[in-house]
C-alpha cells in the first residue's frame, strides 16, 4: 500500500499507539505519514472554556512530539504534520482522508466522555472514509501474532476486504486466515445432522469459490480457510493471541443499504483488542 498514510493524533497514549501502528505500515510499503491533530476552538474542556490559543499549542506540541517520535525511529519514512482547527475532527480526518490511501486511528482518546472517541470520531470516520481505515487499541500486539483474518460473505464487498487482507500480508510476511461465518436455528440445523454436514459443504464451497481466484494473484501468501458454525463477530474474534489484524468489509451480504457501516463491521470494532481495518467497496 504506497501512497499516504493519515493518522489522527490527540496526543495521548492510544494515539501513539496508532502512530506506531502507522509507522511499522509505512516502512512496510513505502507510503508518507501524515500527522493530523484537529482541535475546536469553541470546546468545553472539563466543563471549563480553555483559550483557543491554548488549544490550538497543544494541538501543535501534539503533532510535533508525534512527527518527531517518527523521524527518530523511521527517518526513511516521509512524515509531514497539520494541526487544523475545527469543531468536527471526524470531518476533518475525513477530508484528509481524499488524498490519503489509508487512515489510522487509535481509540480511547483524550475526551471528556469515556470512550467518546471510538463513539464519534473512529465510528463516523470507519463509516463514511473512501479508504480503509484502522483502528488501534492500546493492547499491544503479541509479537508472535502473524495472522491477518479476513471475513467472507459472498458480498463484493468481503471480497475487496480480501484482496486487501492479502496485500497486507504479502508486504508483511504475514498469513491470512479467512472466515465465512454462518448461524442456523438449533433445532431446524441440529449439530451433528446431516443437514448441518450439507449446509457447511455448501459454505465451503461458497469460500472457495471467492478466494481462489484472488489467492491466484498472491501465491506467495499463505491461506488458512475456516468455516465456522458461530456468530461472525466471534468467530473472527476467535484467535487473538494470534491474530495482528482483523480486516471487515464495512457492510457484508446482509447488509442494509442504507447503513454506512454493517453490524458485523460495528461489532468488531467495539470488542476487538487487536487493530481493526474496516474496508470499503470502490466507489464508482
Amino acid at each position: 500500500m504506497t501512497g499516504n498514510i493519515l493518522v489522527g493524533t490527540d496526543g495521548s497514549k492510544a494515539a501513539r499507539t496508532a502512530a506506531d501502528w502507522a509507522i511499522a505500515e509505512a516502512r512496510r510499503s513505502g507510503a508518507r505519514l501524515t500527522v493530523l491533530c484537529v482541535y475546536d476552538p469553541d470546546a468545553f474542556h472539563r466543563h471549563v472554556v480553555r483559550p483557543a490559543s491554548l488549544l490550538e499549542e497543544e494541538a501543535r506540541k501534539a503533532v510535533w512530539v508525534t512527527s518527531d517520535l517518527i523521524r527518530e525511529v523511521a527517518p526513511e519514512v516521509d512524515v509531514t504534520g497539520e494541526v487544523l482547527p475545527g469543531g468536527s475532527p471526524a470531518r476533518e480526518i475525513l477530508r484528509g482522508a481524499e488524498s490519503s490511501s489509508l487512515v489510522v486511528l487509535g481509540t480511547h482518546g483524550l475526551s471528556s466522555l469515556p470512550g467518546e472517541w471510538l463513539g464519534t470520531v473512529a465510528d463516523q470516520v470507519a463509516a463514511h472514509a473512501a479508504v480503509p481505515v484502522v483502528l488501534v487499541r492500546p493492547e499491544p500486539v503479541p509479537e508472535e501474532a502473524r495472522d491477518v483474518v479476513v471475513g467472507v460473505d459472498g458480498s463484493p464487498g468481503s471480497a475487496h476486504a480480501v484482496e486487501v487482507a492479502l496485500e497486507h500480508a504479502a508486504s508483511g510476511r504475514a498469513r491470512v486466515r479467512a472466515v465465512w461465518a454462518w448461524t442456523a436455528p438449533e433445532s431446524l440445523v441440529p449439530a451433528g445432522s446431516t443437514e448441518e454436514d450439507e449446509l457447511r459443504r455448501w459454505r465451503h464451497e461458497n469460500l472457495e469459490s471467492v478466494l481462489d481466484p484472488l489467492v491466484a494473484r498472491v501465491p506467495s501468501v499463505e491461506v488458512v480457510r475456516e468455516v465456522r458454525r458461530q456468530h461472525p463477530v466471534s468467530s473472527l474474534l476467535a484467535h487473538p493471541r494470534d491474530t495482528c489484524l482483523v480486516v471487515v468489509g464495512a457492510r457484508g451480504e446482509h447488509g442494509f443499504a442504507h447503513l454506512a457501516l454493517g453490524g458485523v463491521a460495528s461489532g468488531v470494532m467495539h470488542r476487538s483488542i487487536r487493530p481493526v481495518m474496516v474496508v470499503h467497496r470502490p466507489r464508482t
